[in-house]
């Protein structure tokens, strides 16, 4: 298997998003999933882990479900399709692309089953299709593309290059950091600051910080600035083994999940979900460049240049520090407004 050092060398089920109440949000897989941070060692490990049943047939050992969501976070579920999908291959194939879609949102207090179907072994490429299934209800269907990385033949290349002027990780504050300094300012609505604080609560295996830190006048005015355009920076928080690139791979399709829907739904000024009624995940694609370390830090690049129908479109590139472009992903996701927001919008455009 590909040692994922050599990058630099070589180069839920939908998520949906409506008001819930904490009482639903209290399972036994959440609770697992919120450690102390000395808790943290193998924790993404844990997250990718499927225990082998039977031929080509898996189970998840747990799944997270995030504050605010009616389902398992979809990330989680495709990396571990994919992690199921990739124990059938030989060790000398990598994937190069996945394609999934969302079906139904998962459920966190049961196990995911995952039947890996083998559609092709060939010289250069495998591919394997993947159905998560809990209590006989498809959740989701995930096609997974392997091949071998050829170092000896002469090949084109070229990549998009990654932007300018990014600031460092170093430079910018984690997101549990910029929730705390917004907590400590009186003028943040007391709407956000629950958010805030199951934000807090909740410690993932994957620690992001954003390049555009909102403003308290921002959150008090409940809009930024339209921008078709966001990034972060991620990374998994416990050092993971070198020679599992699998791991590293499955690492970042899990991260890869987190903000690029509301990349759609920052480029219409809305921020924090305020307005938005409901958000679920419809289809996400990754296609793998060069393998990497998901324990350093990379940066995911978002770009979202449609919105409208109640669905936005978006895409990502993520590069690791050395700026090579390491993967590319797209995600097509439902967005609905409350009724609300809806009718504020029907009232601002009588007024013109």
């Amino acid at each position: 298997m590909t040692n994922p050092t050599s990058a630099t060398t070589a180069t839920a089920a939908a998520v949906e998003v409506t008001d819930i109440s904490d009482e639903q949000l209290h399972t036994s897989a959440e609770a697992a999933m919120t450690t102390t941070p000395a808790d943290q060692e193998h924790q993404m490990v844990r997250a990718l882990t499927v225990e082998e049943l039977d031929t080509d047939l898996y189970r998840s050992h747990e799944l997270w479900h995030p504050h605010g969501s009616r389902g398992a976070f979809g990330g989680q579920l495709v990396a571990q399709a994919l992690r199921a999908a990739w124990n059938t291959v030989p060790e000398e194939f990598h994937v190069h692309s996945l394609h999934n879609y969302f079906l139904v949102p998962g459920r966190s207090d049961i196990p995911a089953i995952y039947q890996v179907r083998r559609v092709r072994d060939g010289r250069s490429f495998a591919t394997r299709v993947v159905t998560c299934t809990q209590q006989g209800k498809i959740v989701i269907v995930c096609t997974c593309s392997f091949t071998k990385f050829d170092a000896t033949s002469e090949t084109l290349h070229h990549q998009t290059p990654m932007p300018d002027n990014v600031p460092r990780p170093d430079e910018l504050p984690n997101n549990n950091e910029r929730m705390k300094m917004l907590l400590e300012d009186p003028r943040i609505p007391d709407d956000y600051r629950e958010r805030f604080k199951n934000f807090m609560d909740a410690v993932t295996p994957v620690e992001y910080r954003d390049i555009k830190v909102d403003s308290v006048e921002e959150f008090a005015r409940g809009r930024i600035e339209p921008s078709e355009r966001q990034g972060q920076w991620f990374k998994v928080r416990d050092r993971l083994p070198d020679n599992d690139a699998a791991l590293h791979a499955c690492t970042i399709a899990y991260a890869s999940d987190s903000g690029i829907l509301m990349t759609a739904v920052r480029a219409n000024g809305m921020m924090a979900r305020k307005g938005i009624g409901m958000m679920a995940s419809v289809d996400h694609s990754m296609w793998f460049h060069a393998p990497t370390r998901a324990d350093e830090w990379l940066y995911y690049d978002l770009h979202s240049p449609r919105s409208n129908e109640g669905r936005g479109t978006a895409f990502g590139r993520i590069y690791n520090e050395q700026g090579v472009l390491v993967a590319t992903t797209s995600q097509e996701g439902i967005i609905r407004l409350t009724k609300g927001e809806q009718e504020r919008r029907r009232k601002n455009l009588n007024k013109l």
